[in-house]
Parts: structure tokens; sequence; C-alpha cells
């Protein structure tokens, strides 16, 4: 005689202590928010447990027809249910608190938006140069193609201000809130711009822009917040690296991020467009004879204990001890080496992300999960992108 079946107890009347152990076990924020829209007795334990301390930016995968995010606290994909006119937007950077730069129309109709709040700020479409032109005028407007936007702060607050790389007369420029017709340019050699950072631990704060010859080029505004935008320009003295004897089939590329104060340059070693390896070396900087300083860059054997998301104008390192239950690689990286301008001019061109991944050659007790970092990602408007929620 076949035994009686116990009847199945419903989901809403598990136990609290129950309900607050799997929560603990729930990291990513955004895993937690789908526990709370179960039942209204999980919305209630939600709510006596407290939240992680902080999070690691998600990979946003763009798609104008589902957008999704990647988690590397639950090694999983999710739906990110996004503006219309959003899904379908390049993504050209991120600040923290839930803001990405962005353009609507791929080569035009600028904008900050922060995906959480709802919040726009148009940025220009045009940038304004005070050089005399062939004409003598000494004041000129261009048209620019925006690669990546790095903001000093949230876009939202006084003080504000952006640089973006280009494409165009020039190659860098400059904006803040209440600017509404133009960027201001500035220039330096074209096409050695690798990456450019927001940096105000060293001596020089200000927009960080590393060069192909692994020099660091420093922007920073010249008067207060009232006053109109002038960017002052220094550098550091940079020596040279005399360790880098490559053959011709690898290339390189290098990225500012900063890491426990000081500042970072990754180097990505490519070839036949795959990465390779990566190298980490640490700025050094030291009084010279003459009382001014010499800088250069010191190579890191390993990164004990950091973890670093590379992307373009928006790398950053974080602690791993911060983090509860991480079990992650040193490095993730994006497909971000080279710049299309084509695939930005041309509607319906795609952004292909076929090198992509974790360096996983430094991964310690490596699990399945680390493998599902979404490869082979292909999308008609836009690359992928780091975004801190």
């Amino acid at each position: 005689m076949p035994r009686p079946r116990r009847p199945h107890r419903p989901w809403s009347d598990l136990p609290l202590e129950l309900l607050a152990m799997v929560l603990l076990n729930l990291t990513c924020l955004a895993d937690r928010v789908y526990f709370s829209a179960v039942c209204r007795p999980w919305r209630s334990a939600a709510r006596g447990v407290e939240a992680p301390p902080r999070q690691l930016p998600w990979l946003l995968l763009p798609s104008p027809a589902a957008a999704s995010f990647f988690s590397l606290h639950s090694g999983a994909t999710r739906r990110l249910y996004l503006p219309e006119d959003v899904s379908g937007a390049r993504l050209c950077g991120t600040h923290g608190g839930g803001w990405v730069a962005l353009a609507f129309d791929q080569w035009r109709g600028y904008a900050a938006v922060n995906l959480l709040s709802g919040a726009r700020l148009p940025l220009p479409d045009r940038l304004r140069t005070n050089l005399p032109n062939r004409q003598g005028n000494s004041a000129c407007e261009h048209h620019m193609v925006i690669r990546t936007v790095t903001f000093s702060d949230a876009p939202s607050r006084e003080g504000c201000l952006a640089a973006a790389h280009i494409s165009s007369a020039f190659n860098i420029a400059f904006w803040r809130p209440g600017m509404d017709r133009y960027w201001i340019a500035y220039g330096l050699p074209m096409d050695v711009i690798q990456d450019m950072i927001y940096y105000k631990n060293g001596l020089k704060e200000g927009f960080h822009v590393l060069t192909k010859t692994e020099d660091v080029v420093v922007y920073a505004p010249n008067g207060g917040p009232s006053a109109p935008l002038v960017m002052s320009r220094s550098s550091y003295h940079v020596q040279k690296r005399d360790d880098d004897h490559l053959p011709k089939s690898i290339s390189l590329s290098r990225y500012l991020v900063e890491s426990r104060g000081k500042l970072l340059m990754v180097l990505r070693q490519l070839k036949r467009r795959r990465t390779v390896r990566f190298r980490i070396f640490e700025m050094n900087i030291e009084t010279a004879p003459d009382g001014g300083s010499e800088a250069s860059w010191l190579e890191l054997n390993a990164l004990p204990g950091r973890l670093i998301l590379l992307g373009r104008g928006c790398s950053r390192a974080f602690e791993v001890s911060e983090f509860n239950r991480l079990d992650v690689g040193n490095i993730y990286y994006l497909d971000d080496t080279r710049f299309k301008i084509s695939s930005v001019l041309n509607s319906g061109s795609k952004h292909s992300s076929t090198d992509m991944g974790v360096d996983a050659q430094k991964i310690r007790n490596r699990t399945d999960r680390t493998w599902r970092f979404p490869q082979e990602f292909t999308s008609e408007c836009s690359p992928p992108i780091w975004f801190a929620p």
C-alpha cells in the first residue's frame, strides 16, 4: 500500500531562519531584488537582513531586443529592463551610482543617463577650440565622434567634469554641466591616447591620460566652477622601459587603474587579435636632484588579494577581502582594444566581443562558474561595458 504523500508547504510559509540563510548566500544585489519579489513574507525577510556592503560592477550586455547583465557575484546572466531608447544606444562611459554615458544615435545624441533613477543630462555633440583657423577666427566648432567618456564625479553633482576621447580634428575634449552647446577641445599628437582615468591621489590631481609611449599627461581645471572652463596641462617625466623586445606578431594595449592609492598601468599583449598575456606596472615617483620629480613603471609580479576590471576609461580595482564568497581571477577584460569608427557611423554594424574573458592563469580554486563568463557576445548597438549600480 503506497504511503500517503505529505502536503507540500507553501513557499510563503518557510521559516524566517531558513530565508535568512538563503539571503546570506545571495551576494548579488539583483538576486536579492528577485528574492523580495517572490511574495510578501519573503519581502519582509529581506528587510531584516543587512545588504552586502559593496557590489562589484555588472557586465552590461546591451541589446535592442533584450539587454542583460552578468554578475561576478552569482556567476549568472540576468535580464535587465531598460528604456527603449537606452536599449538601442551605444554605451561609451560609466560612473558609480548607476550612471552611463551613451549615444542614442550611435555617433550623436549623447547624454549621461542614470539607469537607476532615470535622470538624464544631455551632452553636446560638437566641440569648440580657441585656436585660430585658416580664416583667422579664434573660436571654431567641429563635429566629433565620442569614443569614451570619463567623469570626475557623478554627473549630477556640482563641480563634475567630463573628459572624452574623441575622433575629430582633436582627440580629447572636456565638459561640465551647464555647457549645453559644445565641449572644449584639446589635443595630443594623433592616435597616441591609450586610456584615461580621473586620479586624485598622486602629485597631480586631474584626468590622467596614458599614451602609447607610456607617458602620462594630466589635465586639470584652471579656475573655479563659475569661470570659463580652461584646462591646464602637465605631465610626468616617465623613464622609458627597455625590457620590451616583442616579436612583430605581438601588439600592445594599455590601461590605467587606481589601486590602493597608486596608479597602475596594465599592459595587454595580443596575438592575432587575441589576448595572450597581461603585465602590471605601478608608477613609482621619486624626487629628482633638481627638486622636481621623476616617475618610472615598476613591474608587479602578482596582485594578491586584488581584482581588476578592465575597460576603457572605467577600469577599477577591488579588494577581494571586501566581498564574501567571491571566487575570482585577477583580471576581467573586454574586447575594447580596437575602436571601429565604421561600426559607429554605419547604422546596423555589429560590435563584436570575441576577445573578452578572465585572466585564468591566476585563478585559484577554479570552478565551473569561472568559465561561464559570457564570450562571443555580439550586439548591433553597443559593446559591453562595466556598470556600477
